[in-house]
């Protein structure tokens, strides 16, 4: 048995610039915890103008299964919803996770983004206990506004005092993503994509709809697996999702326990919208992994940043309007 992981890739935007660097860390990890043949695939979807760029930087990868896909041959129905409004990066990223599922021939994928990596050593069994998607939960009222904008989208309920699947990284079924298709298809009378691509006001997120109809349909246990007692969880009980004052939040991350025997979780975060330099993550995590960093251009686009800008204060100014 082997499993899948997708890896959506920016490197031109608001915080992008040092993704080939996030990416260096994050396959150097994986090549130190574990065993690339356990992998069928992955998947490295780029946008249509980044797809030569990824190609020339996946090379430092190629021991590993990859193949870089450029999206617009998946997501052309992403230029329908073109106005700077309706263009909403976060979302269009988490409708490529969901879409993994029809290009891949494994049950199980990994969701990888460029600021996960890998903390201690794991195979398949210890992704995969019993067979089933190693699970790392939390309660729901924790993300309350994600979970109640998807179980309205899916015509459910949230579900607000139960836990509920964590963030990237994370492993998802493919049988449980097509139900998922299916159920928003039906609800909604047009294509899934359609269906969430027109919903950039709402805080809809891939995990809470997935979530949410794998346990309308009664399918959570069959094909997710919380940890046994004593095994480590997927992630790391603390991850660096803030920069804090002069990059506190990474000099405070205990990088020795997390690394060490007293660490309980396989994947950590350094999240890349905090801004803390990549060399100061390379210098925190190199004592306990080798890092081959490749040369890369860092592209900072001003116009892409005020785009985005304009779109977001847009939908705020709709919603307000809208009440």
């Amino acid at each position: 048995m082997t499993i899948s992981a997708i890896l959506p890739l920016k490197t031109k935007g608001r915080h992008y610039a040092d993704n080939v660097a996030r990416c260096d860390i994050l396959f150097s990890s994986l090549r130190h915890f574990t065993d690339p043949a356990i992998f069928s695939r992955i998947l490295l979807i780029v946008p249509h103008d980044e797809f030569r760029s990824a190609q020339a930087h996946a090379r430092a990868w190629s021991d590993f299964p990859i193949e870089v896909i450029d999206e617009s041959a998946h997501f052309g129905v992403f230029r329908d919803y073109a106005a700077p409004h309706q263009v909403r990066p976060w979302h269009r990223q988490q409708i490529i996770k969901l879409a993994a599922a029809e290009m891949i021939d494994t049950e199980y994928f990994m969701v990888f983004d460029p600021d996960v990596f890998a903390l201690r050593r794991f195979d398949l069994e210890t992704l995969l206990p019993g067979g089933r998607a190693l699970t790392h939960l939390q309660p729901r009222r924790r993300e309350q506004r994600y979970w109640e904008a998807s179980a309205a989208i899916l015509d459910t309920v949230p579900g607000l005092d139960e836990q509920g699947i964590w963030w990237t990284p994370t492993l998802l079924s493919r049988t449980l993503c097509r139900a998922l298709y299916r159920r928003l298809e039906a609800v909604h009378g047009e294509s899934w994509m359609r269906v969430l691509l027109s919903r950039y006001m709402v805080d809809w997120t891939e995990y809470t709809l997935y979530w949410l109809n794998a346990e309308r349909e009664g399918l959570i246990d069959r094909y997710h697996a919380a940890p046994a007692p004593g095994m480590p969880e997927l992630h790391a009980d603390e991850s660096v999702w803030f920069a804090g004052r002069d990059g506190r939040g990474l000099q405070r991350w205990d990088a020795e326990r997390h690394f060490g025997a007293e660490g309980n979780g396989l994947f950590a975060v350094v999240q890349s919208n905090t801004r803390i330099p990549v060399d100061d993550v390379v210098a925190t995590l190199r004592p306990y992994f080798d890092i081959a960093l490749q040369p890369y251009q860092r592209h900072h686009s001003l116009p892409a940043k005020v785009t985005e800008l304009y779109g977001a204060v847009a939908r705020r100014m709709l919603r307000t309007v809208r009440g």
